[in-house]
């Protein structure tokens, strides 16, 4: 019998960052180290770490999306398999290469980024004949994971291949977990944002989000406001993320939100702290835990993730349940 599968869609990027911080304000050449990461890949990396946990509820984690034929595309897929993801459904795209970020920390952790993605493999996946295997697999997908991010580097013909996958997936049962995370500058306008994610919302089971995103793309008030125009949208299971004030949560056999606090840390790079977060949670859930205990899951995994530099930390560090 086929394993049951957990889909993670999305972009895995070149990260490089600086290994010394800037001396008196001089732009000098410093030493970098580099990585791969994106959101959707960070969150995959932690899922299947907190997945291999358990064998009651074993899933086999499968990242999605496209690489070039190059050497640096090779790595790339290498690094994703060491992390021990499946690559089967991803897709090649000859002559294409991935995207590359630059990213800094200041002294409380916050991160800023340069970008250059324009031309990443990662755009070009979910063209038809690449849509149409994974449709075919839909069966074996009990969660399929993507967020506003990888809606926002495709063109419309393949968010909406996305979202037909999202809905065939609950077809058959399964979960669809979605995190907004929003970025203006890698949509057209924000009313496209809107559209795609109010479309997104429409076929999740799931929504994870982060409340400084939601106020930014649709004007929420505050982490009630931004719950409940989740579920009005119909989402069976929200969480609002609150950075280090921890989390709202309310799932579909809870009466009311309830707010799940988090551990305080000195944090010295927040990258990844949402992802880490979706990613316990997921887990957690499937394993059987409640949504509060879920939410404690996630933002005990992300209090520790953010710890650690870079976006995935070292898997002896993962902290025990």
């Amino acid at each position: 019998m086929t394993r049951p599968q957990a889909w993670f869609i999305g972009e895995c990027m070149i990260e490089l960052r600086p290994t010394q911080p800037l001396q008196d304000g001089r732009h000098m050449p410093r030493a970098m180290a580099q990585s791969f990461s994106g959101d959707v890949y960070n969150t995959a990396v932690y899922f299947r770490r907190r997945n291999a946990e358990t064998s009651l509820h074993a899933i086999d984690s499968q990242f999605i999306s496209a690489a070039g034929d190059d050497s640096i595309s090779a790595s790339l897929r290498n690094e994703i398999a060491q992390q021990q993801l499946g690559v089967a459904l991803m897709a090649t795209v000859p002559d294409a290469l991935p995207g590359l970020y630059w990213i800094e920390t200041n002294a409380a952790g916050e991160r800023s980024f340069l970008y250059w993605r324009q031309q990443s493999a990662a755009r070009r996946m979910l063209d038809e004949a690449h849509a149409a295997m994974l449709r075919q697999q839909a069966v074996q997908c009990r969660l399929l994971y993507f967020s506003g991010i990888t809606l926002a580097i495709l063109d419309n013909a393949r968010r909406q291949r996305l979202l037909d996958l999202a809905q065939a997936v609950r077809a058959h049962g399964g979960w669809v977990a979605f995190d907004s995370n929003y970025r203006p500058r890698l949509w057209e306008s924000r009313e496209d944002a809107l559209r795609w994610t109010h479309l997104a919302l429409a076929q999740a089971s799931h929504a994870l989000v982060t409340l400084d995103d939601e106020t930014a793309l649709h004007g929420d008030i505050d982490a009630h406001a931004c719950l409940q125009r989740m579920r009005a949208a119909g989402v069976d299971e929200a969480v609002v993320k609150l950075g280090d004030q921890g989390c709202l949560v309310q799932a579909a056999d809870m009466d009311a939100a309830t707010a799940v606090a988090t551990q305080k840390v000195a944090a010295i790079d927040t990258t990844a702290a949402g992802d880490s977060f979706n990613a316990a949670y997921l887990a957690a859930r499937r394993q059987g835990a409640s949504a509060i205990a879920a939410a404690e899951a996630g933002c005990a995994l992300a209090a520790c993730v953010v710890m650690h530099p870079g976006a995935i930390m070292p898997l002896e560090a993962m902290p025990s349940r």
